[in-house]
């Protein structure tokens, strides 16, 4: 199965109605490993469909993330960025080009110290890990 197909059937399952706008914007998402900015989806999807407005692109965006289509990926300093990338992973980020790449780790569990985590006002649902330091490219 295609990420664009297995994306549109996440879609369909959240509820979530296939606009022209957001079939483009998916397949957008699902051909590129990058983790792009919301400014480089909305140049492609524009590619496709010329008049779409970056409103429209941003607010899908957004509303995939509500849904559990995509994710974001936050970071001090960075703009945010977007991962169609469904599997369980995590991040390295360069902190020389701010290239970010999915690095798959065994083993990972965690378990919440609650003693010194007071305060979470709920369940803990995704946990993500950033590797940060200087990628190969930077390196060499």
């Amino acid at each position: 199965m295609t990420r664009t197909t297995y994306l549109r059937e996440k879609a369909a399952a959240q509820g979530l109605r296939m606009t022209p706008q957001r079939v483009v914007l998916l397949r957008a998402l699902s051909k590129t490993r990058a983790h792009p900015t919301a400014d480089e989806v909305y140049r492609a999807v524009r590619r496709e469909l010329p008049t779409v407005s970056p409103a429209t692109v941003y607010r899908n965006l957004q509303e995939m993330v509500r849904a559990g289509l995509i994710s974001m990926l936050e970071r001090a300093g960075g703009p945010v960025r977007y991962d169609a990338v469904a599997d369980d992973h995590h991040h390295f980020i360069c902190t020389r080009c701010g290239g970010v790449i999915d690095v798959y780790l065994k083993g990972v569990d965690y378990a919440l110290d609650e003693a010194r985590s007071k305060g979470i006002p709920g369940r803990v649902d995704r946990a993500e890990i950033q590797l940060h330091g200087i990628c190969a490219r930077c390196h060499s």
